[in-house]
């Protein structure tokens, strides 16, 4: 290990003795939250919120949730924001709906054009952040501004059909056989990764990984348990299982995903660490982007045509899916599995209020009053229990 990293392991939290117990109260008590809101909502809507079916349509809407709220922790863990995710997804599945309606559905055209929108609005966004030294929530509010007006230009006003078959496969299709157990295996995969570093670890650091190897894995026998029984593994799903996967892997095994960390944790260490921190920041933009970009394509698939106000709201849920899921809005924390379970927890309220026919206003409200109480309990931790100390 070079000298760099050694320094970078000393200020990230991965190295530090309490964020064994942290992980394992903060992972284990969401879980268990998530737990107890799905024994309510069975008991209030007569089981039906436990179906095979509801189940399966839950994970599809948590799964494009969740993938912006994977991209969202890498810039989040840096101490940053971007508030401008919705109205990207919005531009980017605009964009996806004009081609495949110009060229009759063509996926290989469509796919390419959609990462290249992502891009460009990411280093526009991560060059306004790292190269001018603009505020990232003022950078990406007049993102969140001007991608929304683009897309209204572009689309003028107006829902866009003409979806061709392959995205709408991407969007709402399952995928069986061979293809779902390759995928299921590929999560196990990632799931037992840890366990190779059980023999160089610290005793402490041992329990960690077997923790962290647990929950993934029951995890999975959950999906399995619900996809089976019903038409299949949908390919939403599917895709945000292996993004999750592999963005986990790189944050936990790479000097990149130290070096996130570390820049969150601290700038000026991470400077004199000899970390590019401006290019890791517009890397974490770009990032964020091209994962949108991917949940905009699900989106236009799944709709089967974009309307003007799509991926409205999507940013409030993925920061809140970070933040719920044990990510500290000061850098330096979060990780992949919080994100995921937070963005599963945010959207059990939802599907089950819908269920029971709660109105969209008092939706918002519980969702908000969620949001709060995460936001507390990480301000709370960084004052040392002075619950009414301003900073």
């Amino acid at each position: 290990m070079s000298k760099v990293d050694n320094i970078v392991d000393k200020m990230t939290p991965t190295s530090a003795v309490w964020s064994i117990p942290t992980f394992r109260v903060g992972m284990a008590g969401l879980a268990g939250a998530v737990a107890v809101v799905w024994v309510v909502f069975y008991l209030a809507t007569d089981g039906v919120f436990l179906t095979d079916r509801n189940l399966v349509n839950l994970f599809r809407q948590t799964a494009t949730t969740g993938i912006v709220a994977i991209g969202m922790l890498v810039v989040i863990a840096q101490g940053e924001i971007d508030l401008s995710v919705g109205s990207l997804l919005g531009l980017v599945a605009t964009v996806v709906a004009i081609t495949e309606s110009a060229t009759g559905g063509s996926l290989l055209l469509s796919l390419p054009v959609a990462i290249g929108v992502g891009i460009a609005c990411g280093m526009w966004n991560g060059f306004w952040v790292s190269f001018l030294g603009v505020p990232s929530f003022v950078v990406t509010l007049g993102g969140l501004m001007i991608f929304r007006g683009l897309s209204l230009v572009l689309s003028e006003g107006r829902t866009i059909a003409g979806i061709g078959v392959g995205i709408r496969f991407l969007g709402e299709g399952y995928l069986t056989g061979l293809a779902m157990f390759s995928v299921l295996g590929i999560g196990l995969g990632f799931a037992i990764l840890p366990l190779l570093r059980l023999r160089d670890a610290a005793p402490k650091r041992r329990a960690l990984y077997v923790w962290r190897t647990l929950m993934l894995i029951s995890a999975l026998i959950a999906l399995v348990w619900a996809t089976m029984s019903y038409r299949g593994l949908p390919v939403p799903v599917a895709i945000a299982l292996l993004l999750a996967g592999c963005i986990a892997s790189v944050l936990d095994n790479t000097p990149w995903g130290r070096h996130v960390y570390a820049v969150g944790a601290s700038r000026s260490a991470s400077r004199i660490a000899g970390i590019n921190i401006r290019m890791h920041l517009i890397g974490s933009f770009v990032l964020v982007a091209v994962i949108c970009s991917v949940a905009a394509v699900l989106v236009a698939g799944r709709l089967g045509s974009v309307p003007p106000d799509a991926g409205q709201f999507l940013e409030l849920n993925a920061i809140a899916a970070v933040v719920i899921g044990g990510a500290s809005l000061y850098g330096g924390t979060g990780r992949v599995g919080g994100a995921v379970l937070g963005a599963l927890l945010t959207q059990s309220l939802l599907n089950g209020f819908s269920l029971m026919n709660i109105p969209t206003a008092y939706q918002y409200g519980a969702s908000g009053l969620v949001l709060m109480i995460a936001v507390f309990v990480d301000v709370l931790s960084k004052r040392g229990r002075n619950v009414f100390v301003r900073l």
